[in-house]
């Protein structure tokens, strides 16, 4: 492994636990929709969307798995009659998303290795700064669900693991440009995330018909699988 390249340390994030101040909370979330926004979150989703979803299909069903806020299925409009369900397991996050962010999301709360969908019930399923979370196995559990549940595949948008976006995040802290749950949270999401090989080992493993990874600016990935 690269010297770049911190191995990968399993840590518990705050903004997970039952019982986060809400103010620290609603930061963390704002904190985490500007960084998609300014790190390429966003652009890097919309890509991945497109490759997955053909422009002539008017009508588009997507699921987003570990949605928080929503920011990212959000940021796709309304223009191809886009039907988004947004599923998390903390209530409070989606609560303070539908409070806050008038969109066109229907927030549901859910287990992402169990799905409560019919098998292809849904068009595309897609997951942003959500497969760091989870192990391997995990994973592939999640990814089998979620083949499962879409008609055209499912698309995965996380970090790389890598010195450079852990000194960033540490400096964003360090200069007090994000809150106190991004601070310790940011860092672990580093450490927790995976390389492209590691991914592209995972995504081998599943079920799909067409397999996908690859390292996308500013350190991160996409893996798309197409059924």
């Amino acid at each position: 492994m690269s010297l770049l390249t911190p191995r990968r340390v399993e840590a518990d994030e705050l903004l997970d636990e039952d019982d986060v101040p809400f103010d620290e909370m609603a930061r963390s979330l704002r904190d985490l929709r500007r960084i998609n926004f300014l790190g390429g979150g966003i652009r890097i989703y919309k890509r991945l969307f497109s490759q997955l979803v053909d422009d002539s299909k008017r009508s588009v069903r997507l699921l987003d798995l570990g949605t928080g806020t929503s920011d990212l299925p959000a940021s796709l409009g309304t223009a191809r009659k886009l039907k988004t369900i947004g599923l998390d397991f903390k209530i409070d996050h989606l609560l303070y998303g539908r409070q806050n962010y008038h969109d066109h999301v229907l927030r549901v709360v859910g287990d992402a290795f169990k799905l409560p969908f019919r098998d292809q019930s849904v068009d595309v399923v897609t997951s942003g700064h959500f497969f760091h979370h989870f192990s391997e196995a995990e994973n592939l559990t999640i990814l089998e669900e979620s083949l499962r549940v879409s008609r055209l595949g499912v698309l995965v948008n996380d970090t790389r693991r890598h010195h450079i976006p852990l000194m960033v995040i540490r400096l964003l802290g360090f200069l007090r440009l994000v809150g106190p749950i991004t601070r310790l949270d940011g860092a672990a999401s580093v450490r927790r995330a995976y390389t492209i090989a590691e991914a592209r080992r995972c995504a081998t493993r599943t079920s799909a018909a067409g397999k996908q990874v690859v390292a996308m600016f500013p350190f991160r990935f996409g893996m798309l699988l197409r059924r």
